[in-house]
């Protein structure tokens, strides 16, 4: 089997498990804020009892605000999915280095980008919405930044960097077919 077929097989598999993702990201925020009030804070629980999600149970309407707040990062991993897809499909067909390809990566570096951005939206409104039955001067309002955050956006940069040089050899390729 020579690298390019392997690269068709592998493109497939990765197609059909992105599908899967497409499926079950936006089941799983649905399940997470239907179920919020009885979800644990650890789902494996030992030596002691689980803690819950949130000190307060939530009312529907709050739900139903996590829930619609939850919607920015969801809409930005769909975005850098399909696009992802989109890239795999390229390669299911044996299509490497094309421009459309470049735009493609470009694209999936914004996604993580927006995603990020968005994340940091989300788990603020989060905050908020967990204790937003405390007294007054006991709510929080919670805006951080971690360490996987940095993480992505460095790979956001990578793949920002990758699709720059497959421009660049792009180019050249296209230049060389010119040359007689």
């Amino acid at each position: 089997m020579d690298n390019m077929s392997k690269i068709k097989k592998v493109s497939k598999l990765f197609n059909l498990l992105l599908t899967g993702l497409l499926i079950i990201l936006p089941i799983y925020y649905i399940l997470y804020w239907l179920f919020i009030n009885s979800l644990s804070e650890s789902l494996i629980n030992v030596n002691i009892g689980p803690v819950p999600e949130c000190s307060n149970a939530l009312s529907v309407n709050l739900q139903i605000i996590g829930f619609i707040s939850s919607l920015l990062p969801l809409s930005a991993l769909i975005y850098g999915i399909i696009h992802i897809k989109k890239l795999f499909l390229f390669y299911q067909e044996g299509i490497t280095f094309s421009l459309e390809q470049v735009i493609l990566f470009k694209k999936v570096s914004k996604a993580l980008a927006l995603w990020i951005v968005f994340s940091i939206i989300y788990e603020s409104i989060k905050s908020i919405l967990f204790s937003w039955d405390n007294p007054v001067g006991e709510r929080i309002l919670e805006i951080g930044f971690n360490g996987n955050q940095i993480g992505i956006v460095i790979i956001s940069i990578v793949i920002l960097v990758i699709a720059w040089i497959m421009d660049e050899g792009r180019i050249l390729s296209e230049e060389n077919k010119l040359i007689v």
